[in-house]
């Protein structure tokens, strides 16, 4: 025998085992391995077929089919009868099919079996089927596409338009056509199967014609998207035939005919757009297609519902994404610009700080197309506008930058806080290269202006965004105070939308003070504010990990207290500083209170800064001032009810100052960080009157609004109480409540530790780590379990409770090797007549029954010497379940 020379040949071995007739085909199959020309074989022409078909059925079980197709043109060099050559080219012929099918999206393999078809076409001309055409100019298809987009995206590029229309206006017909005349044959094979006997031959038909219709979808998607392109950048077509042929292609992928007949509901009243099986990408796509295609028919309001089912489907998200992007691109490719700057108006008001792709895109492209004609047609051009305010919105300022600089757009004289903003972020990127202070003053300026517009008050994300610019501006130029404050500033519109520059903002908001800090104090206690206010914020940032040394450092070096407050009670009203030295003053007071050595020494502090507080409630004019002083004398004054709760004031000053808090913040956005210590406060008064309703008000706020701040505690506390309530009062919890029991108290243990240190020092911290795990095991989540457990049994390492349990949860996933100790440390220490001691029995035969199968033999012969009855129910069933499975596993 020969030796198997090729991967083919090691298969093609395999087979013998099945088949040992083939041995003398696998001696021809070896030599004419390197064969391209026909060579003689002297069998019989039916007994060649015969093998044939025998190791081609072999090799399709196993889904080789790059081996059949190197068998087909191995037996084609055969001399075989012109009925039977005929049979394997077809069968080849629809094998590249399915193979350039299944790599259509792998652009390498895609090559490699573009070149092999095009060799078996040409020695094999017969092979040119309809369905291997379809697959062919998907090729071609794509090449046009790209060139279409090349001059739609610029219509200078001529050449990109006449390729296109080229090709489009070749493969369109054929695409239309070859998706008739497979969808003929497919429906024609489907007849012709349901009147076969069930068994392998009927599964293997209908598995071919199952792939075939995969070619049937091929042809209608791309026939329809090339109609589409053709209409749209055609010469001298029958547009409104050819935009009719992709719209019922497009239907008919989808199941969206029309009824026939007057009276029939229309397609979209029967249309579930959870039953379009849009999280295929493709039918997603073919979506977009016929929402673009009814745009072109003129026929909007179907097209703005083919777009509304592709966001209400089960679209994947970043298909789901580009739907706004696609309808404007339809509306534009159908010359309806006005409808597309009236559309794209709305979408770029709505725009507030979250990017992504599709917005991106869509801001992009209204740039471009509105922009490259200038001024000429002012509704393109006011789009053009919207795109870049778009941009700024979403945050890429350098792309807005860059299209500006392309079309050559000057923004300096006009209006309204985006395009000033837009101006100051190029002066800004200029300066960033020129290093020039006189650029950076120009940048400041321009940016001054952006904010001094009545727009920027009602866009918070945009104008925290300038803010922050700004600030670089003024710390380039050394103007620390000033840089300090717009970055802080910045930080309230940043954090929910930008976290990242919201971190980086405070942290430069920081940097700022810090170094001004030597010479004048009471900054250096401003930068410790604003370290704080950092932690609570972004507590898992890099930044947040650095604070505390920093907080440490700055009070070291503050130097007197003593003298710091002195220096600010010296300073006068006409002091522009004022506001900000009175705001610095409370706080020293405060921290002086903390470090005071007596009450009587606490009390006078006390008073002087309610003295304070309430000398700034009443220079304050609420409906004109800054909003950052409303929120800090707000602040003041929840100072000052906090120390009447701590008993250094009237205790009526508690409830007193609360409520005047309460009526300035209502002056302010809900983003306000004061609000924060607002509900705390609250929340402490409502428990000091035994007002609960109020009680779970705030404590929901607070849990919604002020996650990993120090106030979370106090309301997570409340809320877990109030759940442990509800659980006892039910014999059979909900899902639902017993969920967020396991969430109230995993976020609770974060604030008081898991760890074992943690959990032997805090008994609160022990019980909210085993309520977690009790929640999770209501639930079946042993994992979730299994961690807090973990923490308890390595703090408590022989407390039975937390052995068993974690026992439980490490055999519930699997976990046989890790659950045996515990079991092992409870088998040693319990009542071995206990129910207890015989569920720790039962545990450790099962784990070692998977784990160690000699072993669990060892241990079921001891037990049953111990315990011939079996033990106590109900564990007695479920060991002797376990006994009989280790007996079955055979002798050792």
């Amino acid at each position: 025998m020969l030796r198997a020379t090729s991967k083919f040949d090691r298969c093609f071995s395999r087979a013998l085992g099945f088949f040992p007739a083939l041995l003398g085909l696998l001696a021809l199959v070896s030599v004419a391995m390197g064969q391209t020309v026909p060579f003689q074989d002297p069998r019989p022409t039916q007994q060649m077929i015969d093998e044939y078909h025998r190791v081609d059925q072999y090799l399709s079980k196993l889904r080789l089919t790059d081996q059949r197709l190197i068998l087909i043109q191995r037996y084609l060099l055969r001399p075989l009868p012109p009925n039977q050559r005929q049979e394997l080219i077809e069968t080849a012929s629809r094998l590249y099919a399915t193979q350039l099918m299944t790599y259509a999206d792998d652009p390498v393999r895609s090559k490699h079996y573009l070149d092999q078809v095009k060799e078996f076409l040409e020695a094999n001309p017969s092979a040119d089927t309809p369905e291997l055409q379809v697959m062919l100019l998907q090729a071609d298809y794509n090449r046009g596409e790209s060139a279409a987009a090349q001059w739609l995206n610029d219509p200078t590029e001529i050449e990109s338009r006449k390729t296109a229309a080229e090709i489009f206006a070749r493969i369109a017909p054929k695409l239309v056509e070859y998706h008739r005349t497979i969808q003929t044959r497919v429906d024609d094979k489907y007849i012709f199967i349901d009147r076969m006997p069930p068994g392998p031959d009927r599964d293997q038909l209908e598995a071919d014609n199952e792939k075939l219709e995969g070619v049937v979808g091929r042809a209608a998607f791309f026939g329809a998207w090339s109609n589409y392109y053709l209409t749209v950048i055609g010469q001298n077509v029958e547009k409104e035939r050819l935009t009719l042929i992709a719209i019922d292609l497009f239907r008919d992928l989808l199941d969206l005919k029309q009824d026939a007949g007057e009276g029939a509901a229309p397609w979209y009243e029967r249309a579930d757009p959870q039953r379009l099986g849009l999280q295929q990408e493709w039918r997603a796509r073919a979506l977009i297609g016929l929402g673009m295609a009814e745009t072109l028919d003129d026929d909007l309001p179907d097209a703005r519902r083919c777009f509304q089912f592709l966001r209400n489907g089960p679209t994947p998200a970043e298909i789901a994404d580009q739907s706004e992007y696609w309808y404007v691109r339809g509306l534009l490719n159908a010359g309806k610009t006005d409808e597309a700057a009236h559309f794209s108006k709305q979408i770029v008001q709505d725009i507030h700080g979250t990017s992504s792709p599709g917005k991106t895109s869509l801001c992009v492209l209204l740039a471009n197309a509105g922009l490259r004609e200038g001024e000429s047609n002012a509704t393109l051009y006011e789009m053009g506008i919207q795109g870049l305010i778009g941009l700024a919105k979403l945050g890429h300022h350098s792309a807005a930058v860059q299209l500006m600089e392309k079309y050559e757009i000057d923004l300096e004289d006009s209006p309204g806080f985006y395009m000033l903003w837009l101006v100051g972020q190029q002066k800004f990127a200029e300066a960033e290269q020129t290093q020039s202070d006189a650029d950076y003053r120009l940048a400041q300026d321009q940016l001054r202006q952006a904010l001094a517009s009545p727009e920027a008050e009602q866009d918070l994300h945009s104008s925290s965004e300038c803010r922050y610019t700004l600030g670089w501006c003024c710390y380039r130029l050394g103007e620390n105070i000033e840089a300090g404050q717009y970055f802080r500033d910045a930080v309230l519109g940043l954090k929910g939308t930008n976290p990242t520059k919201g971190a980086e903002s405070a942290w430069m908001a920081f940097v700022s003070y810090q170094q001004i800090a030597k010479e004048e104090p009471r900054y250096g206690l401003r930068a410790i504010e604003v370290l704080e206010d950092l932690k609570r914020d972004f507590p898992d940032h890099s930044y947040a990990q650095k604070a505390d040394y920093f907080i440490a450092k700055l009070q070291q070096s503050r130097g007197s207290m003593t003298s710091s407050i002195r220096q600010l009670q010296s300073i006068q009203p006409s002091d522009p500083n004022f506001w900000s030295a009175r705001f610095d003053l409370c706080n020293l007071l405060r921290q002086k209170i903390d470090q005071a050595a007596s009450d009587d020494e606490r009390q006078e502090l006390a008073r002087q800064l309610k003295d304070i507080a309430d000398d700034l409630r009443t220079r304050l004019k609420p409906d004109s001032a800054p909003a950052d002083h409303t929120s800090r004398v707000a602040g003041c004054l929840l100072t000052t009810a906090d120390l009447a709760r701590k008993k250094f004031l009237p205790e009526a000053d508690f409830a007193k100052y609360v409520e005047q808090a309460r009526t300035l913040l209502d002056k302010l956005p809900a983003e306000d960080r004061t609000w924060i210590d607002y509900h705390y406060q609250a929340l402490l008064l409502a428990r000091q009157q035994k007002q609960q309703g109020e009680v779970a008000q705030h404590a929901q706020w607070l849990l919604d609004n002020a996650k990993g701040t120090p106030y979370e505690q106090s309301a997570l506390i409340i809320r877990a109480l109030e759940i442990d309530r509800l659980v006892d009062a039910t014999s059979s919890p909900g899902e639902n409540l017993l969920q967020e029991g396991y969430d109230t108290y995993s976020r609770l243990t974060k604030h008081l530790g898991t760890t074992p240190a943690a959990l032997e020092k805090s008994k609160n911290a022990k019980v909210a780590c085993s309520k977690a795990a009790s929640f999770a095991e209501q639930l079946n989540n042993w994992e979730a379990a299994a961690k807090p457990l973990r923490s308890l049994v390595e703090a408590y390492p022989q407390e039975q409770d937390y052995l068993q349990r974690l026992g439980r949860a490490e055999f519930q996933l699997g976990n046989y090797a890790a659950s045996l100790p515990h079991w092992r440390t409870l088998l040693a220490g319990l009542d071995k007549s206990s129910p207890e001691w015989f569920e720790a029995k039962y545990h450790q035969l099962a784990s070692l029954r998977e784990t160690d199968l000699d072993q669990a033999r060892t241990v079921l012969e001891q037990f049953q010497l111990l315990h011939p009855d079996w033990g106590l129910p109900p564990w007695r069933d479920k060991i002797k379940s376990t006994a009989a499975e280790i007996s079955a596993a055979g002798p050792p």
